[in-house]
């Protein structure tokens, strides 16, 4: 199995802790009341770590293309009651990507980049602290360090 064929877990990863991040930015700025943004960023981040899409996610399989990593954060950010127009979805997911590119290209080390998805998944914890989310995600900071962790930098 080449390594390639394990980019897509911790892309996805990674650019929805971005998106989560983003969002609970703009709805703090929009003056959204805590509960309704608590409520949003839970649906959302239900829907991104629920068992069967990990399930999923993690199978090794080839890079989505651009296209088609678009079309799963836009049916993520419309999994709860928040809805974004086409150009405010485009915003997002370019900050969501220039977040993450960034942080890859600070990583000197692919141990370093699973380090920060841990982190990113650690603070959405501590973002939503939420019985039901919680469990959700710990589960797949568990599935990135059972599948990372044990690689070699060179797969």
């Amino acid at each position: 199995m080449l390594g390639s064929q394990l980019a897509m877990p911790i892309l996805v990863l990674n650019m929805g802790g971005e998106m989560i991040y983003i969002l609970h930015q703009r709805l703090q700025a929009q003056n959204i009341p805590e509960e309704k943004a608590r409520k949003v960023l839970e649906d959302v981040l239900k829907t991104m770590y629920t068992p069967v899409f990990l399930e999923e996610l993690f199978k090794p399989q080839d890079v989505y293309t651009n296209a088609s990593t678009k079309q799963i954060f836009d049916k993520l950010a419309h999994s709860s009651i928040m809805r974004l127009n086409k150009t405010s979805m485009e915003k997002l997911y370019d900050l969501m990507s220039m977040g993450v590119k960034y942080q890859l290209l600070s990583c000197t080390c692919p141990q370093q980049y699973l380090h920060v998805t841990i982190n990113h998944l650690d603070s959405l914890m501590h973002l939503v602290e939420s019985e039901t989310v919680n469990p959700l995600i710990q589960s797949a900071a568990t599935k990135a360090i059972r599948t990372y962790a044990s690689l070699s930098p060179a797969n």
